[in-house]
């Protein structure tokens, strides 16, 4: 031993459980690591050492801190490639412990280390920090004087660097566990906050109502603050504000009294009102600021406001902007990521449909207001019309008691409101009769824009039924079931004349409701894209393979775009989004889904004016688990 103390005396021995039985308390990776290199080199009783880890790309060593080394000792230790020859890299690769008990030895052994160690006199030791088979990293402790090991000794210190490393992979599966466990606590908190919104958006039509309810509801969940900008005029100005502290709210008006948000600027607000795009700014820092010509001035203002990081995102529906919807957050420590953006392009796009219903009904109450006014101004004109005016107003009276009857049923859910609302448009259109060419034209424009919206729900409901409901795997008939599904066609047909040709078809094992629903959505498509055309002809066969059932559904409509093909079958996605055909673009992902729920596929192709063909197939041998959606 040269006369050294032994590294495994009792009282050093002591002194390691106590340190390993704190160790057992740390649940965190680089905790580990800081115990071991600050407390727990010291209890071995080292004179000094350091401690590197596996890197994430498992191609080089990475320091990960040193106990009594100056840090010029060290710089080279930052990162060690794993080709290094270097003792404490060989020990690690070779996952054996190295003992070089003088400098004499190291010089000779590890030529590449000489430049490292011209001051040290000492002894050496390498040890892998292994469990199993995996290697996460090496602990190199120096003594010193020079000193050899006994046989007792280096198995002392390799049970220690099993401690070590036991600690490491324990801690890092806490670690990995926890950070699983908040993600998952993130996208639940996530899902509520979207069905809080959901809610929020549908149950008023009071414009700036719901837009103080949607900011108030983002903080603190989404950002510490949270304004809505519409345009007014050349700029855009919020309408509705929201912080975690109200007290601060005032500011924001303050800083956009005195610098604009004019629509036409390059960059920031007005660029993402133009362009339609999304906005993320993780870290607002002063230098990006400066790189986009603030002042000294400027610079004081946001510096009031404290922002941290910043989230711009366009308020669109049907193609038409607005509004944006600005987030930001004053914690350094809560930066928005792409996960952040996802959800509140969602909110956003729910928040564009309100306003735009909103406008809508403030609208159609504005010309109602109109429309009292006048009749007013008739009857004190002319005494003869005043039975004609009391009947006029009555009908207004209707009218609003309508609108009231809407405006309180919109607070229930999301079908009934829509719904309510093509329905009292319809009473009004048969009121006004032909009198207001521009009533009935605002009038019809709510009337579309409900049906699309109930369309939409209700394909949306359906998407969402066929992906959790229970199957009823029987026997399938499918001659008489397309029979029924034609027959269902003949309101959507009216006087037209149809061409069908309907094959022999086969029995198919699945749920008779949802494999109706399949053919009412191909068939009905083909119906619709047909219209136009003076011999109208659709085409319904089937084959076998050994394996699949397929039946085709072919028509002489207009046809698609072959490169259209692989979009198809995805939500919101159109077959002919410009050529004036209605449709919510959710039919036919319903279709693929139902599909992959009984094992099958379904595929298209198509000419542009030259017709469409979509196929389903089914597997001969029905499915004995339901497939994932």
């Amino acid at each position: 031993m040269g006369g050294s103390m032994p590294l495994s005396t009792e009282e050093k021995i002591q002194d390691w459980l106590r340190f390993v039985q704190r160790l057992g308390q740390t649940d965190r990776p680089q905790d580990v690591a800081h115990a071991v290199i600050h407390e727990g080199i010291r209890a071995i009783g080292a004179d000094g050492g350091f401690m590197s880890l596996l890197s994430p790309s498992r191609t080089e060593l990475t320091f990960a801190g040193s106990y009594a080394y100056a840090p010029e000792a060290v710089a080279f230790l930052k990162s060690v490639p794993l080709t290094a020859q270097f003792p404490f890299v060989i020990a690690f690769t070779r996952r054996e412990a190295l003992f070089l008990e003088s400098l004499e030895q190291a010089r000779q052994d590890y030529p590449d280390l000489v430049p490292h160690i011209q001051n040290f006199h000492g002894s050496v030791v390498d040890l892998p920090l292994v469990v199993g088979d995996e290697a996460l990293g090496v602990l190199v402790l120096s003594f010193a004087q020079a000193r050899s090991f006994t046989a007792y000794e280096r198995v002392f210190l390799r049970v220690l660097a099993a401690q070590c490393a036991q600690a490491l992979q324990r801690s890092g599966a806490l670690h990995q566990e926890r950070r699983a466990r908040e993600q998952a606590e993130a996208l639940q908190e996530q899902f509520a906050f979207l069905a809080a919104a959901t809610q929020t958006l549908t149950t008023s039509l009071d414009l700036q109502a719901t837009l103080d309810a949607l900011t108030r509801l983002a903080v603190p969940r989404l950002a510490d603050w949270c304004a809505v900008f519409l345009p007014r005029g050349t700029q855009l100005v919020p309408v509705a504000v929201a912080h975690e502290d109200p007290a601060r709210v005032p500011l924001v008006r303050q800083f956009t009294d005195h610098y604009p948000v004019v629509i036409e600027a390059s960059g920031g607000l007005g660029e993402v009102y133009r362009s339609g795009t999304p906005q993320l700014v993780p870290a607002v820092t002063e230098e990006l600021l400066r790189a986009a010509g603030a002042d000294e001035a400027y610079l004081r203002s946001v510096r009031a406001l404290q922002i941290h990081s910043m989230l711009h995102v366009p308020l669109t529906a049907h193609g038409r902007t607005a509004g944006v919807l600005s987030l930001a957050t004053s914690d350094a420590t809560r930066t928005f990521s792409e996960a952040d953006l996802a959800v509140v392009q969602d909110v956003a796009r729910r928040a564009a449909l309100a306003v735009e219903n909103a406008h809508l009904y403030a609208t159609l109450q504005d010309e109602l207001a109109e429309r009292r006014r006048a009749q007013q101004a008739v009857t004190d004109l002319n005494a003869q019309l005043e039975r004609r005016v009391e009947e006029r107003t009555q009908a207004l009276a209707m009218a609003n008691a309508n609108m009231e009857a809407f405006t309180y049923t919109a607070s229930h859910d999301l079908r009934t409101p829509v719904r309510h609302v093509r329905s009292f448009a319809d009473l009004l259109q048969r009121r006004l009769g032909d009198a207001d060419p521009r009533a009935l034209q605002l009038l019809q424009q709510i009337q579309e824009a409900a049906s699309r919206m109930d369309e939409l729900t209700q394909g949306l409901l359906d998407l969402a039924r066929v992906t959790s409901m229970d199957l009823d795997f029987r026997p399938v008939d499918l001659g008489p079931l397309m029979q029924k599904v034609i027959e269902g066609q003949a309101p959507d047909i009216g006087p037209r004349q149809v061409q069908w040709m309907v094959g022999a078809l086969p029995v198919v094992q699945g749920d008779e409701r949802l494999i109706r629903q399949v053919f009412e959505n191909l068939v009905g498509n083909a119906v619709k894209y047909t219209r136009d055309r003076a011999e109208a002809r659709i085409e319904v066969q089937a084959e076998q393979t050994s394996t699949e059932v397929v039946v085709k559904v072919a028509d002489n409509g207009v046809g698609f775009d072959p490169r259209w093909a692989g979009k198809l079958f995805g939500v919101f996605q159109r077959l002919n989004p410009a050529d004036g055909f209605e449709g919510t673009g959710v039919g036919l992902a319903t279709v693929q889904r139902i599909m992959h729920r009984h094992g099958g596929r379904v595929w298209a192709d198509g000419v542009p004016g030259g017709g469409a063909t979509f196929c389903v197939a089914f597997p001969r041998t029905p499915v004995t688990a339901d497939p994932a959606p």
